[in-house]
């Protein structure tokens, strides 16, 4: 059975002399719920760093220059929805954060901008964790 492709995007705000923040969105029901970054599925014969790009810009709003993300050379498979899924995490950082996030009603409730040590605390999967775990490194 083949696998359907996913991207996994970390958003991060990095203000100099504050504390960096990463953005969490509050995922509705019935897509199944918690707190999770920005996902989504890649399209057909599309390449990974562009739906990431794409997904990103489509829930919320945002585009980064390319010297702005990180491809965080992580990837996991899982059991999804749809079947088998395999996604890729990348992180985009934002030296300075004055849009506002749109959100997507028929996929978030919120979001929220928070530290690391908090979102690994309300994160529910390993696989987000170890994505941003990875994608700190990066936040200085």
């Amino acid at each position: 059975m083949k696998k359907y492709k996913k991207v996994q995007v970390w958003i991060a705000r990095n203000y100099p002399g504050k504390t960096p923040q990463v953005l969490l969105f509050e995922v509705i029901q019935e897509r199944g719920g918690g707190w999770h970054p920005v996902t989504g599925s890649v399209e057909k014969g599309e390449a990974l760093f562009d739906a990431a790009k794409r997904e990103t810009e489509e829930e919320t709003g945002l585009t980064a220059s390319d010297s702005q993300w990180k491809d965080l050379n992580f990837s996991y498979s899982f059991e999804g929805r749809w079947g088998k899924a395999e996604e890729h995490a990348f992180g985009v950082i934002f030296p300075e954060m004055k849009a506002k996030i749109k959100l997507d009603p028929k996929e978030h409730l919120s979001c929220k901008w928070v530290g690391v040590d908090q979102a690994m605390k309300i994160l529910s999967f390993e696989s987000q964790k170890r994505a941003l775990e990875l994608f700190s490194c990066y936040l200085d």
